[in-house]
């Protein structure tokens, strides 16, 4: 008989010297406790009875009671001294080996205790049996440039990330996903809004049917039942952007629309970003990516992204309103744009959106009604001929005949170091917000500055070349990577001197913000970030509370 070596392995998954078994099945649960403490998980025997996988949800014993958590890791361990996994919570893993890896990353880039972030790809409740694949028949693909990485994703191929340009609410390269969906692929569309992924749904549902999956924002149980229906092959996932975080089946494309925006990215740590999470998990993943909006992030630029026109002017045509020449107290308005507002009254059912700077909108309204007549404008909504609103407007605003921006000479520096950025990409907005056969009248007291020539040309891409270099030239994201550390609390002296102390890193600050203080690191922070989990970790046993926003938009 062949003698048993201590170490051989025999079938079966168990490792025995004279029929004693030296290991067992284990598994290594991170807990769903909000520490770094936790990050490495404690390894659990795994009953005979309990089917475990990676991204299984469970239930374990810890510290004298009974805490969920998340499997990472299935293997063999030595029984002594391991503890029973008490049970299987849910009937479908949340995550798998592929998508763990980009959590993981996740964890490290914007220091967070990894369960924190694995509750981000978990839905509110647990998921239960994953619903029939929809039947609804994959109508033939239409002609566009996002048809490409569709067909692409249909024979599982890797495709360049692109950056697809142009104004994406028209909706009609939406059937030139169906080449993916009819080949089993899922795909997601990742929108800034909930008001945007009804738009989105609306008219795939008229394509797709029942192979479109509307994630809701709120409502545990309606957020659940999407989560489980985005398991189901051939899927078409519509949602905010949590989506970014979540398992969705066999995806093989995922389409963001405007990355850009702010709302893009978590305010509260974790502070994930959608565009950079999709990067890292279309890498780990092996699905392919599409970043689709009239203005890409410069971030989404340097990363290297081909740059795909979808139409020939990224937004409606500008008028640009040179008031350079205009004497003082000539008012907020042009008597060329009052004249347009005036003919637009004439027009039944035309509209128009006056885009102005909070502390000014009242006096649009005014000035408009004197010179318009009364009613004529009010803040948006309102108004019979226009309304003025702010660009926390845009994201409900119907589309108009007529849309002007009262002035966009201050807008580059309204926004820190992204103000050239944030300015044309709140442009193109209001650009979009034309209807077809309308316009956009800028006004300005500089015709030639980039910004203008950028509107009138409809076309993006050189000025944000432009401010990418700028920005490269000054050391600003994304040529050199930044960090923010905020603590409030009862003021310790000994948290500057532990930041003051971490390595290979520039430290500004502190500045004194609300009931507390705010440092920025800029540097190559791979160096600083395990030291920062660690001082993390130890400022909160001190009572301090601790925000840590990685890739700050503002300074």
């Amino acid at each position: 008989p062949t003698q048993l070596l201590l170490g051989t392995h025999r079938p079966g998954g168990r490792d025995q010297v004279g029929g004693r078994s030296l290991t067992t099945p284990a598994a290594r649960v991170v807990p769903n406790v909000p520490t770094f403490s936790v990050d490495g998980g404690f390894w659990y025997r795994i009953p005979e009875h309990l089917e475990v996988t990676v991204g299984s949800q469970v239930r374990v014993p810890l510290s004298g009671r009974r805490v969920r958590g998340w499997v990472v890791e299935v293997g063999t361990r030595p029984p002594a001294k391991l503890k029973d996994i008490a049970g299987v919570s849910g009937e479908a893993p949340v995550f798998d080996t592929a998508m763990l890896r980009s959590l993981e990353w996740a964890s490290i880039h914007y220091v967070a205790p990894l369960a924190v972030v694995l509750s981000k790809a978990t839905p509110p409740n647990l998921p239960r049996r994953i619903p029939k694949a929809p039947v609804h028949e994959v109508p033939e693909s239409a002609a566009h440039p996002i048809r490409v990485v569709a067909e692409a994703s249909a024979r599982g191929k890797r495709h360049p990330a692109i950056a697809l340009v142009g104004p994406w609410r028209r909706l009609e390269w939406l059937a030139a996903l169906g080449t993916a969906l009819g080949a089993g692929r899922n795909v997601a569309v990742i929108t800034a809004t909930a008001a945007e992924a009804e738009e989105v749904s609306g008219k795939a549902m008229e394509l797709f049917g029942d192979r479109v999956v509307l994630v809701p924002t709120e409502d545990d149980k309606a957020i659940t039942d999407a989560w489980m229906a985005a398991q189901r092959p051939g899927s078409l996932v519509v949602g905010p952007p949590r989506l970014a975080c979540w398992r969705m089946g066999d995806v093989g494309l995922v389409v963001v629309l405007e990355e850009g925006r702010r709302v893009m990215k978590d305010r509260q740590t974790p502070t994930i970003h959608v565009r950079e999470m999709v990067r890292t998990r279309a890498r780990a993943e092996g699905f392919n990516a599409v970043f689709f909006g009239p203005t890409p992030s410069v971030e989404t630029l340097a990363a290297g992204a081909t740059v795909v026109k979808a139409t020939r002017r990224a937004w409606a045509p500008v008028e640009i309103v040179d008031r350079s020449g205009e004497p003082p107290g000539e008012g907020l308005l042009a008597e060329r744009v009052v004249g347009a507002l005036r003919r637009l009254g004439r027009e039944a059912g035309d509209r128009a959106f006056i885009l102005a700077n909070r502390k000014l909108v009242d006096q649009v309204v005014d000035e408009l009604n004197r010179r318009l007549g009364r009613g004529a404008a009010a803040p948006q909504p309102g108004g019979v001929i226009a309304s003025v609103g702010t660009e926390r407007d845009l994201a409900t605003l119907d589309p108009v005949r007529l849309t002007v921006a009262s002035t966009i000479d201050f807008m580059p520096g309204a926004a820190g170091y992204r103000g050239e950025e944030e300015a044309i990409r709140v442009l193109a907005r209001l650009g979009n917000a034309v209807l077809s056969g309308g316009r956009m009248m800028a006004q300005t007291s500089d015709a030639s500055s980039p910004l203008a020539d950028a509107l009138r040309r409809g076309d993006p891409i050189p000025y944000l070349e432009r401010v990418l270099a700028e920005r490269a030239r000054q050391g600003m994201p994304p040529a050199r990577e930044m960090l923010a550390v905020e603590v409030r609390g009862e003021h310790d002296p000994r948290v500057e001197e532990e930041i003051g102390r971490l390595e290979a890193v520039d430290v500004f600050g502190p500045a004194e913000i609300e009931e507390g203080r705010r440092w920025l690191l800029a540097g190559r922070l791979d160096r600083a970030r395990p030291r920062l989990r660690e001082l993390a970790g130890i400022w909160r046993e001190r009572g301090i509370t601790v925000r840590i926003d990685a890739d700050p938009i503002d300074f």
